[in-house]
């Protein structure tokens, strides 16, 4: 009997054993069921009065907003609405509905949309948003409209600007042209303004943004613009430049600072005033040439003469080098050079300091030469002129070897004669060897003289032939 009771007893706690875990699965199950209604309740009641999440009511978000205040502010927008209008240069404007007579008509869609989300449906939310459009008209007095927009600060006087373009900027010493940058100006169109800020009011959108689209003019030449920035390529191309004279000793320079007034800008157009150029060679030709001028001269004997011009001295090929300034400006050139010449003189410095220190010295009162070279008198001689009595008198003047040449014949009306020392200095009169003549000096030359040219003796001729060479000066005086 022992036996039989504790068998009972084992099995009694096996069979307990076993039902446990059941009762904790229905437990659990129990309390996940009871925590889930407790939340759908919950939910329930406050979306019964709230929006569901993920909301939005034409554009804005509504999730989980009051439903009786979001009605309030939708139907009745003129409580919280108002357009803002933002401009250039920060400026801004407000246009409230009151300032409009504005008033909003709605149909049920409001009415409809809230009785689909119902607070027994909330946990439809999570499977999409919800809300939508709401259709509406919207009616404001148009003349109080555009009478209130004319008011705006966009559209009064004392804040408009008027566009300006970019431009190149006046030329800076060192610095060169640069490009002054474009001002878009504060000029709005109206009618657009108008037409979109009565598509704003329409949608009851918040913020107009004049600074985006076509609302407002701008200038007609940008900043970027590729004309404008190929002329100022020129323009500081031009300025660049800085040419170096060396005119007649003298150091003269064509740079930026010069050359700066010359150039001529119209917006996109960039030209160089070539008749400027022009006036600035001539100015320095007249300042620096010696050609065509008297000069004072003192001779062997002491005594200190004015010699005429004759065909000698520095004389500048003005039209020549003004297209060649011209030219070098073009290019941007940096160089060291002369001006362009007809003639030189064989020394530089003003009238009388271009004869220098070499030169022939002919006194045809006298009939007689001297030679200097470097200021040392080389040699002398007696020479015969042309002849007075017949009116070939070798004209006074100072004037520069034109070329030598050895052995030659000398022809004219009437005579051909051949010398073997050529050396002309005023056209088809020179020096030369005579070897006809016996005798030289004296009075000869008055009856018996050349055609113009100044006989010698061969030997000197000789002699002064190794001295000479192109330029070189030879001073005829009574």
């Amino acid at each position: 009997m022992d036996t039989y009771m504790a068998d009972d007893v084992q099995d009694g706690k096996e069979k307990e054993k076993a039902g446990f875990p059941y009762r904790k699965v229905l437990t659990a199950a129990g309390i996940t069921v009871g925590a889930t209604a407790l939340i759908y309740l919950a939910g329930a009641f406050f979306f019964a009065g709230h929006y569901y999440w993920r909301t939005e009511i034409d554009g804005k978000d509504y999730s989980f907003r009051s439903r009786e205040q979001a009605r309030e502010e939708i139907l009745n927008p003129s409580v919280t609405y108002e357009l803002q209008i933002k401009g250039r240069e920060e400026m801004e404007d407000v246009i409230t509905p009151s300032e409009l007579g504005m008033i909003y008509v709605f149909d049920d869609t409001l009415d409809r949309m809230n009785a689909r989300m119902s607070g027994m449906k909330w946990p439809m939310m999570l499977f999409g948003p919800s809300g939508g459009e709401l259709p509406r008209t919207v009616i404001y007095d148009e003349k109080m409209l555009e009478e209130r927009l004319r008011s705006s600060p966009f559209f009064q006087e004392t804040y408009v600007r008027l566009p300006e373009d970019a431009l190149i900027s006046p030329y800076v010493s060192g610095d060169g042209y640069s490009i002054k940058e474009d001002y878009p100006g504060t000029v709005l169109d109206f009618d657009l303004v108008k037409k979109d800020v009565e598509s704003a009011l329409d949608k009851l959108q918040d913020t107009l943004d004049l600074t985006e689209g076509t609302y407002y003019s701008n200038a007609s030449v940008r900043s970027d613009n590729r004309a404008l920035n190929r002329a100022l390529e020129t323009a500081n191309r031009y300025v660049n430049a800085r040419i170096t004279y060396r005119w007649n000793g003298e150091t003269e320079v064509v740079d930026g600072d010069l050359i700066s007034k010359w150039v001529r800008i119209e917006g996109t157009k960039v030209t160089l005033d070539e008749e400027a150029v022009r006036e600035y060679v001539k100015k320095m030709a007249g300042k620096h040439d010696t050609y065509g001028r008297d000069r004072n001269f003192t001779t062997t004997s002491g005594e200190t003469i004015l010699l005429k011009s004759g065909g000698y001295g520095w004389w500048t090929d003005r039209a020549g080098e003004t297209e060649a300034l011209i030219a070098s400006i073009k290019k941007g050139e940096e160089v060291e050079r002369e001006p362009l010449y007809f003639l030189k003189g064989y020394a530089e410095g003003g009238p009388g300091e271009d004869i220098g220190s070499s030169y022939v010295e002919a006194d045809m009162g006298k009939q007689h030469l001297y030679l200097y070279v470097d200021g040392k008198l080389v040699l002398e001689s007696d020479f015969v002129s042309g002849n007075i009595a017949r009116g070939r008198g070798t004209p006074a003047g100072v004037f520069g070897l034109t070329y030598k040449t050895r052995d030659t014949t000398l022809r004219g009306a009437g005579y051909a004669s051949h010398v073997d020392y050529w050396m002309p200095f005023n056209g088809n009169i020179g020096m030369h060897d005579a070897s006809w003549r016996r005798q030289f000096g004296g009075s000869i030359y008055l009856t018996n003289g050349s055609h113009g040219c100044i006989n010698l003796p061969v030997g000197i001729a000789k002699e002064i032939y190794g001295y000479m060479e192109k330029g070189f000066p030879v001073i005829c005086y009574y």
